[in-house]
């Protein structure tokens, strides 16, 4: 997507609702800060109500259609209770063809510190941190080579370090055009530790760490045309290849075939039917991200 379309894509808002609205990023405060962790997804789609109704069947999310004056909604997705995802309606910019796409949140002590360093690196406030009542502090900021993030200070605390439950956000992976000077940003930036990752044995892929956990990793953009750096988010998910059969069935293609990429970690990413990428993780060792270590 072309930087020319961001603006008016987030022009729309992230909130998408009232602020005092949106429910707590936990339903019970947990008094955690964790840097640097995916903790929140924001969805931004020209059909809602079809993206709503794929991720339900797929991954057993429920929906809640939150309606503000004027009638603009923004749509909660909740795994057994736990909200992890909105979906925002967005018209299609004028000349893009627009299928939309997911924007990933990572936890961080301040919000607006944060932009602040990344505007001093390259980068740029899409939208300004904006506090919300219930929900803390967030921004959308584009990085020094073009990919959104998104950051949150949550005003219950981030959730716990546990395993990522089924149906819950495991990770999250930036395909960059210069791995080497992301990890330098998001270091600067986030303040997560950046090292290569021995396990490819490139020196063009690297981890992120924060509180000795493996939260994501930077890889090089795709060799293919219409490859852009970006965010890509991966859920968890039983069984691979039932999830994969099931998506297909839904509507959508997959874009990356299962692949080991550890012994105990499968992935895929998949297009949803209206042409969003979204990643899919199986732990067939059901500790494994739970235990990485830098």
């Amino acid at each position: 997507m072309k930087t020319s379309c961001l603006f008016l894509l987030l022009s729309l808002a992230v909130v998408g609702a009232r602020a005092d609205d949106l429910p707590p990023i936990n339903a019970v405060p947990t008094g955690l800060a964790l840097p640097g962790k995916m903790i929140w997804a924001d969805l931004y789609t020209k059909n809602p109500a079809g993206e709503i109704q794929f991720y339900t069947e797929l991954f057993g999310w429920d929906a809640e259609t939150i309606t503000r004056p004027g009638g603009n909604q923004y749509n909660i997705l909740s795994n057994h209770g736990q909200p992890v995802a909105g979906v925002v309606f967005r018209a299609a910019p004028h000349g893009d063809t627009g299928q939309g796409r997911w924007i990933s949140y990572v936890s961080v002590t301040d919000v607006s510190q944060a932009i602040s360093t990344a505007t001093d690196l390259g980068g740029k406030a899409i939208h300004p941190a904006k506090n919300i009542p219930q929900r803390g502090t967030q921004a959308i900021l584009i990085d020094s080579q073009g990919s959104l993030l998104g950051l949150i200070q949550s005003s219950s605390g981030d959730p716990a370090d546990n395993e990522p439950g089924v149906g819950t956000w495991a990770w999250a992976h930036l395909s960059a055009r210069d791995p080497a000077a992301a990890a330098q940003f998001y270091h600067t930036v986030i303040g997560y530790d950046a090292v290569p990752d021995a396990r490819e044995g490139r020196h063009d892929v690297f981890l992120l760490n924060s509180q000795d956990l493996t939260r994501a990793s930077i890889g090089p953009v795709p060799n293919r045309p219409e490859a852009y750096p970006d965010w890509l988010g991966f859920v968890r998910v039983a069984n691979l290849d039932d999830a994969l059969a099931k998506a297909t069935a839904l509507g959508a293609r997959v874009l990356l075939a299962p692949k080991s990429t550890e012994p105990d970690t499968r992935l895929a990413i998949l297009a949803d039917p209206a042409d969003v990428a979204i990643g899919l993780v199986e732990l067939t060792n059901p500790t494994a991200l739970e235990t990485q270590k830098p």
